[in-house]
């Protein structure tokens, strides 16, 4: 570990800033090597995908992290569809049966292009009645098919499990096993998704791409109810809030090898020079540090993320770390200020272990993150209504988009925000200590 020279001021002993050199954080990586190669990646599913918010923040994290690359995530989600071909009697009032995703897949591949297809069924190919083997062997064969058509199209496709079904919320609403007609969910359905998991898991074998969420999902609610009987990530059991889509993302995060690391800046204060970032105007005053740091984005931080969440699956070191530290701090606390802003008020133990900046919400870095993943989500759907219309479906009620032509002329506005936003920016900070009573 290298250690830097002390700086004094005020009377106090103050390290200056520093990162971890040896075995400490490891340089951004120039690119993602998983899916570097793919351009458009369009990503096919139910409801829970043509929600979009995990999809979003996918884009949201490669925009940020890797501001130069051009990554083209294309939601084709469809709510009620299945790859079973499968549909419930009565579903939906009555009015429409589940749409079959192979009724539309040919289009959706002759029209996309995709270099890459994500794929995420399960949840409505059981029609949440209890196992048979007929329904399973529909399912086999519906994913099957899809797998082929993907690959004979010359995209490579990437499985995802099913999302869990949670029966906790809805428990007034779900019937148990032994009835011969599910007006409602079978109460253990979630088994059933089990089966298909397995199952899913179990063709890595043969060489498939397979991301496991179902047992993610399981594992975290079960743990979480250990303290919180009541906790949840789906109100009607089905679809996931913005914490569930974290986790969707956060596991595909994980197998395409997400790098954790923003950026990292170490200064020598006292010869005011640079050893690690691109850091300059470094100045003492007697009293203070002030140095200018251009840096990467952080990725966007979602407040409807469950907080506990973000500490349990340790969101920031996995994926988000920005790091800056200070060291051999007499004073108990010192400020962070950005201009003349308080962003943070930090323990000498904190500066000392080296503090992740993507906890300060006030600092210009997080704001600005969060205005990429606002932007992404009006791209998002504006670029999601207007391929499924011109894919075309057979399921009723669904908004008509734009043509394609002008979904890409509307959201040109967006992308040149997006990008800019996105790009490395200069934050001018000064670290004080704060005077003990």
């Amino acid at each position: 570990m290298k250690t830097f020279r002390a700086l004094t001021f005020c009377g106090t002993v103050i390290a200056v800033l520093f990162a971890t050199l040896a075995g400490g954080f490891a340089a951004q990586s120039p690119t993602l090597p998983s899916i570097e190669k793919y351009r458009r990646i369009v990503f096919l599913g139910d409801s829970i995908t043509y929600s979009g918010q995990y999809i979003d923040y996918l884009d949201a994290y490669l925009t940020t992290r890797f501001p130069e690359q051009r990554w083209e995530l294309l939601d084709l989600g469809l709510p009620s569809e299945t790859v079973s071909g499968l549909s419930e009697p009565g579903h939906a009032g009555g009015k429409f049966p589940r749409p079959d995703l192979h009724e539309r897949l040919d289009r959706v591949l002759a029209k996309t292009r995709p270099d890459l297809v994500v794929a995420c069924y399960g949840m409505n190919c059981g029609i949440y009645h209890p196992f048979s083997e007929e329904r399973f062997k529909k399912f086999q064969a519906g994913m099957q098919r899809l797998r082929e058509k993907v690959l004979a199209s010359g995209a490579k496709i990437l499985h995802v499990t099913p999302p869990t079904f949670d029966p906790v919320p809805i428990k007034d609403k779900v019937l148990p096993a032994g009835r011969d007609v599910y007006e409602q969910p079978f109460e253990g359905y979630n088994q059933v998704l089990d089966r298909c998991s397995e199952w899913l898991l179990d063709q890595r074998q043969l060489g498939w791409d397979v991301v496991d969420l179902h047992s993610v999902m399981n594992r975290h609610l079960a743990e979480r109810r250990k303290t919180e009987p009541g906790y949840i990530l789906a109100k009607d059991g089905v679809h996931a809030n913005a914490t569930g889509h974290w986790l969707i993302a956060q596991e595909i995060l994980r197998h395409w090898k997400a790098p954790a690391m923003v950026d990292a800046a170490a200064v020598e204060a006292i010869s005011s020079k640079a050893e690690q970032g691109k850091v300059s105007d470094i100045s003492t005053d007697g009293s203070e540090v002030r140095f200018t740091w251009q840096t990467s984005l952080p990725m966007p931080m979602d407040a409807s993320w469950d907080k506990r969440t973000v500490d349990d699956e340790h969101i920031r070191h996995n994926f988000n770390q920005q790091t800056l530290a200070l060291r051999h701090v007499s004073a108990s606390r010192c400020q962070l200020l950005e201009g003349g802003k308080k962003v943070g008020e930090l323990t000498s133990a904190e500066l000392a272990a080296g503090f992740n900046l993507t906890e300060l919400p006030a600092l210009s870095t997080n704001l600005r993150a969060g205005e990429v993943l606002k932007l992404i989500r009006q791209r998002g759907r504006i670029f999601a209504d207007a391929w499924l219309t011109e894919c075309g479906h057979l399921r009723p009620g669904m908004k008509k988009g734009l043509p394609v032509v002008e979904a890409d002329k509307a959201a040109t506005e967006l992308t040149g925000k997006i990008r800019e936003l996105a790009a490395p920016v200069s934050v001018h900070l000064r670290l004080v200590p704060v005077k003990e009573n």
